[in-house]
Formats: structure tokens, sequence, C-alpha cells
């Protein structure tokens, strides 16, 4: 069974959509995520892909500035950079996205930032579990 990773971000641009050879709707998104604070901060440009139906949704609704979720399987694209040296990019074929946060404004105005609910991580030892 597949990993499956959750991104909740912004998106960085509005949504490409394009169709492959066989006629299947594709749609491009980018979401930074962003990572430790202060000078020890760092942003992983994430690439999205979605197909079919949700891929021509996604690109009618969406636009740069939005926040959304996505959830999808992690894969690693590497390419070849211009030094000749291995170049890796993180990318998620999506299986599923959804709006976060109130719609926009009647001026089309992206929300602000949604309330987006934390999972607590909890460190415990084996002598903690009561049974």
């Amino acid at each position: 069974m597949p990993a499956i990773l959750t991104i909740t971000a912004r998106l960085a641009r509005d949504p490409e959509l394009s169709t492959t050879g066989s006629g299947t709707s594709l749609c491009k998104l980018t979401l930074p995520v962003d990572t430790g604070y202060g000078d020890n901060k760092t942003t992983t440009w994430w690439k999205v892909v979605l197909f079919g139906k949700r891929a021509e949704t996604a690109a009618q609704y969406l636009t740069k500035g939005r926040w959304v979720t996505v959830t999808g399987e992690p894969m690693v694209e590497t390419y070849d950079k211009r030094d000749g040296s291995k170049g890796f990019s993180p990318k998620v074929k999506a299986s599923d996205w959804a709006f976060v946060g109130p719609r926009e404004d009647s001026q089309g105005a992206a929300p602000s930032t949604p309330h987006i609910p934390t999972r607590r991580v909890v460190d415990y030892s084996d002598a903690d579990v009561p049974f």
C-alpha cells in the first residue's frame, strides 16, 4: 500500500490545465510548505498533479493565493541540473483536493489564513501504556 500525504497550503500560482496524449485532463498545482523558523526556515515546493474530472474542477475553481488541501501519493522526481548533477523535486500524485476556509468575498479576494486543525505529537514509552 502506498504512503499517503496530505498538504494544506496557499497556491503559489494559478493551476495549469492540459491534456495527456490519451485525452485525460491533467492539472498541475504548486504548493509551498515552510518548515523551521528564523534562520532555519526552509521552503519545500511541492508539485501536485491531478487527473480527470478532479483536474478540470480544480482548474476551474482554484486560483493563486487560495488555501487548498491535497491528499495523494508522494513521489520524488529526478532531473539533470545545468551543472550535470542530479536534482530532486517532491511531487504528489493527488487523489483528492478540497478548499480550506471560507469562500472568496464578492470582490474575488482570497480569504485570510484559515483555522487549520493541528495534531499534537506525543512522545511516550511502552511503560506509559496502561495495557
